[in-house]
């Protein structure tokens, strides 16, 4: 196989449906499983997990996108949780629906911690305008993941 024939997509492959954020619903844990399976991780009744918020991201169309969730740690505040459906995924809708938790939480800043694997999710997030990394070295190569913190910009008022 060629270089041209290995970028054709493939005829089974969906073409992206376009959506818009329409709310931060109600969580469904039946959905979370569906995107991550039985064993995905989730802070949920973790003993080193407190202030756990999770919503479903609807879309205007009455979609589920995803789903985001924020908590706390001892060493770190407003942890993200983000996953968005693999339908929907490259259309940066996880910078907007950390955006949109944001607002409706009235959160300064967020925290993304990230595993080290997971390289699409980290060149997303570095290029939100604003995203600091402020993990270093020792942190990554300890733990295999990378935290960036974002804050919220002042608003004009």
């Amino acid at each position: 196989m060629n270089k041209q024939e290995a970028r054709r997509p493939t005829p089974e492959k969906q073409e992206i449906k376009k959506v818009e954020i329409g709310n931060l619903d109600e969580f469904d844990m039946d959905y979370f499983h569906q995107l991550e399976g039985e064993d995905g991780w989730i802070a949920i009744g973790q003993d080193n997990c407190q202030n756990q918020k999770y919503f479903t991201l609807g879309g205007t169309e009455g979609d589920k996108l995803g789903i985001i969730g924020v908590f706390d740690t001892d060493e770190d505040s407003n942890i993200t949780h983000t996953v968005i459906d693999p339908k929907f995924r490259g259309q940066r809708l996880a910078s907007r629906a950390k955006h949109e938790l944001m607002d409706k939480l009235n959160l300064p800043f967020i925290t993304m911690i990230i595993d080290l694997d997971n390289l699409p999710s980290i060149k997303a997030t570095e290029k939100i305008p604003g995203v600091k990394r402020v993990s270093d070295d020792t942190y990554e190569e300890e733990f295999h993941k990378v935290k960036l913190v974002y804050e919220k910009p002042p608003t004009n008022t």
